[in-house]
């Protein structure tokens, strides 16, 4: 999927998945987690990824 595509299901536009997937701290968790959903993730895949890096992140 290209960044266009991606934008385009999320109702974003292509610059900001650009600047999430180049890390960019101004992106927020909400546009993430719509992305990580449009990829095919659960909400519970997420969670488990969430709560297995809790313990790195305290």
């Amino acid at each position: 999927m290209t960044q266009a595509e991606l934008a385009d299901k999320i109702h974003s536009s292509q610059p900001r998945i650009a600047k999430a997937e180049n890390g960019d701290t101004s992106v927020s968790i909400e546009l993430l987690i719509r992305a990580i959903l449009a990829t095919g993730a659960t909400p519970q895949e997420i969670g488990q990824v969430i709560a297995s890096t809790g313990s790195i992140l305290a």
